[in-house]
């Protein structure tokens, strides 16, 4: 049961992992076509972040990370249960 578990919670943190990676390389290439940076600076990311919180058009992206977050903690919490001897 335990592997089946730690399968679980590897699968959906590999999925979490994805969508993360995904979000933060889609900012970077926003922040880079607005200012014209190479690098764009903290305040830069910080404005993007504050666009990809705020637009509709990323509401489906949020609701999925947000989503697999949780599920991530909840596979987690569920492992340290499963795990911890009965006292």
């Amino acid at each position: 049961m335990q592997i089946i578990s730690l399968l679980m919670s590897g699968l959906v943190f590999l999925m979490w992992a994805f969508s993360m990676f995904r979000v933060l390389f889609s900012l970077r290439r926003r922040a880079v076509a607005r200012t014209g940076k190479t690098w764009p600076g903290p305040l830069d990311t910080l404005h993007e972040w504050g666009i990809w919180l705020r637009e509709p058009d990323y509401q489906r992206e949020r609701r999925q990370l947000l989503l697999m977050t949780l599920a991530v903690f909840l596979l987690g919490y569920l492992f340290f249960l499963s795990a911890t001897p009965n006292l």
